[in-house]
């Protein structure tokens, strides 16, 4: 794990809370981790996209040649987007990696730029030329795979899970429904955004409980809706001082 975030807030439940409490009254927030295998999910809309994409391409485009460019370059298109979504999954893109990646960019195109600008043309990857191909049938499987693992995973997610009350943190672990509770008093909360991409698709992020006398803290990673879970689970947290109090 990269120690560089975009976001870093640490609370002490002590302290004043600056962001808006929710607006209605909650008593409890259940929190999920997921694995990084849900950032496939754009796979799942591109594959049958493009299957059907595949699938009407040879109903309106009668030309044999233009048909098969067509086909070649959806193939093409698939691949690169699936290249792309591995990467995100694979990688964690903090800080430091976007700005790289960033000016990579920006030399590549100053490259490109000073090349057309010495020889006046440039040399273009046609992607029919590769000639990559699938058929309708092979987009629809994996639009199933990638369905199907993302399912499981959401499955895996209702066996493990954290809840939070004003009292106590529960944690439910397996298919048994084995349970670990925790009291609330003295907790910290510190959230984390570690990934721009995970935060873009998910809006998730990391979020690490620290519980006095646990002698380990508890890290969720890839916490969907990051900064509305951790306000919910402030407000909550704060309840319990304030009837201290």
């Amino acid at each position: 794990m990269s120690d560089e975030t975009w976001e870093n807030d640490e609370t002490p439940l002590t302290e004043e809370l600056k962001e808006k409490e929710p607006p209605l009254e909650i008593q409890d927030v259940t929190v999920r981790e997921y694995p990084k295998t849900v950032l496939f999910y754009p796979m799942i809309l591109i594959s049958l996209i493009l299957g059907l994409t595949n699938f009407l391409v040879p109903v309106f485009i009668l030309d044999p040649t233009l048909q098969s460019n067509l086909l070649f370059t959806i193939t093409f298109i698939w691949f690169v987007l699936f290249f792309f979504n591995l990467l995100v999954v694979t990688f964690e893109f903090g800080k430091s990696v976007v700005v790289a990646l960033a000016l990579i960019l920006i030399i590549v195109i100053l490259i490109v730029a000073l090349v057309f600008t010495w020889y006046g043309y440039l040399f273009v990857i046609n992607p029919s030329s590769l000639r990559l191909y699938m058929n309708m049938e092979s987009y629809i499987a994996f639009f199933i795979v990638f369905l199907f693992v993302i399912f499981l995973s959401w499955i895996k997610t209702r066996m493990y899970y954290f809840r939070i009350t004003p009292n106590e943190i529960i944690y439910k672990k397996g298919i048994m429904g084995d349970v670990e509770r925790y009291g609330t008093t003295n907790v910290m909360v510190h959230k984390e955004i570690l990934d721009l991409f995970e935060f873009l698709l998910l809006r998730s992020g990391r979020l690490t409980f620290t519980i006095p006398g646990r002698m380990t803290a508890i890290l969720l990673d890839n916490v969907p809706n990051i900064n509305s879970v951790e306000n919910k689970i402030l407000y909550l947290l704060r309840r319990i001082e304030v009837d201290l109090d």
